[in-house]
């Protein structure tokens, strides 16, 4: 089946690693219908620099601006996205030429209920020490593992398929390496309560959508992600939203099952004790600290605004 592409990338302060991202996919080997770029960005000549950019393609330009929320940007981009096909991208991805060509196909594989989504592969995955692994499975703490099994741990934390063997079911993806058909998103949309750059408002959209759709990682389509360091926000922030997102992803779609409950608790004590090991190597520990409180006060705040089941 053919299809019409969308590829959406919601961006912020990072012109540079857009060029790059934008220059491979201009070398793919298909073409998608248009480029839709959402920028919460400072004022700057962004959109004239990308038109000059494609001006040799047949990839149309779609830019506009919101303010700052990644979930925000890609229901924006969803609004005026003409596509079959969504693919979701960080705006710091650098795509191997055949990425869009190797994830068409898996659209079209035998499942039931029907593939609604598919999540490519790192050709540079990020992984953890031996002991940091072990630790992370012992806590239920987000993690990759060889094979071709992935998982949502009762915790809410995800078990990462580092390369599969073949396209196998997940279940669920992460935001900057996945495409989605567009029919996904008729009933569902990216929770924006999720602000800015979180860990988190990924999992909980494909979550959802698992629900009708089947997942699936191929192999065959590559990535490599740079993890640019502008527009980032700091540690403290990073690790308040770490464990407010997981809060609020458990709250909103987990079963409270006693199984899955005592795995949340210990997710915490691992997080916990994990941030505050770490601290003690750092130069300013009371940052980490601070990042660990501001955490648990956002989910105390949750709670008392009677949204906890």
């Amino acid at each position: 089946m053919r299809y019409t592409i969308s590829v959406i990338v919601p961006t912020l302060n990072r012109s540079k690693d857009l060029s790059v991202f934008v220059e491979s996919l201009k070398a793919q080997t298909i073409h998608p219908t248009e480029l839709v770029i959402v920028d919460a960005g400072a004022e700057s000549d962004l959109e004239q620099e990308l038109r000059m950019q494609l001006q040799d393609t047949d990839i149309q330009l779609q830019y506009v601006r919101s303010i700052p929320g990644t979930s925000l940007q890609r229901n924006v981009a969803m609004e005026i996205a003409v596509g079959d096909i969504f693919f979701f991208f960080d705006d710091d991805i650098i795509l191997e030429p055949t990425y869009i060509e190797e994830t068409l196909p898996c659209f079209d594989l035998p499942h039931n209920p029907p593939v609604g989504a598919v999540l490519g592969t790192f050709t540079s995955p990020y992984t953890l020490g031996r002991v940091q692994q072990i630790y992370s499975k012992i806590f239920r703490i987000s993690h990759t593992v060889k094979g071709d099994r992935a998982k949502m741990m009762g915790s809410s934390d995800i078990q990462w398929l580092i390369r599969p063997s073949k396209v196998v079911p997940v279940p669920v993806c992460s935001g900057g390496r996945v495409a989605y058909r567009r029919e996904c998103f008729e009933k569902e949309k990216w929770d924006d309560f999720l602000p800015g750059y979180t860990m988190g408002e990924d999992v909980e959209i494909s979550y959802r959508i698992s629900k009708n759709w089947t997942l699936v990682q191929t192999p065959d389509a590559l990535l490599f992600h740079k993890k640019s360091d502008e527009s980032r926000d700091a540690r403290p922030e990073r690790i308040a939203r770490r464990i407010f997102s997981r809060f609020y992803i458990f709250n909103k779609n987990l079963p409270k099952t006693p199984r899955n409950i005592g795995a949340f608790l210990w997710w915490n004590i691992g997080v916990v004790s994990l941030y505050g090991l770490s601290s003690l190597r750092e130069e300013t520990p009371k940052a980490t600290l601070k990042g660990i409180k501001r955490g648990y006060h956002l989910c105390l705040q949750q709670v008392r605004k009677g949204s906890v089941k």
